[in-house]
């Protein structure tokens, strides 16, 4: 199968990211490679998005069955993605920090945070 630059770089993303949540990362690949391609057709007309073109439907299911299990995996990955998202949308761990917490705490949680990353660089 010859891939383009762009999906052998998302193929070894997903092998990585597979193999830190223990899934077959063969299973993977061929799931994003039917939904998207390997993210060289990311268009849906289903209103679906991404590499695995995840709905909001499926986004809301994973919401809903997190609040119902305790999976350490599923809360470490959606939360990882969600910090992310919101450094790449702030540009700053300061400002993306104040946009994971309440506004109301936003300068009590964002010292707080500052203060634990400089006691977890300093073990």
């Amino acid at each position: 199968m010859n891939l383009s630059k762009r999906q052998l770089e998302t193929k070894d993303k997903i092998i990585q990211m597979a193999k830190v949540f223990g899934l077959d990362p063969f299973w993977a690949i061929s799931i994003a490679m039917v939904e998207s391609s390997l993210g060289e057709a990311q268009k849906s007309s289903t209103g679906c998005k991404g590499i695995f073109q995840l709905s909001t439907i499926a986004m809301k299911d994973l919401l809903q069955e997190m609040e119902k299990s305790d999976d350490d995996i599923a809360d470490i990955a959606c939360g990882l993605a969600f910090l992310y998202l919101l450094l790449k949308r702030h540009k700053s761990i300061a400002e993306a920090t104040a946009h994971f917490c309440d506004p109301n705490d936003r300068y009590f949680y964002v010292d707080k945070v500052l203060s634990y990353m400089k006691v977890f660089k300093d073990v």
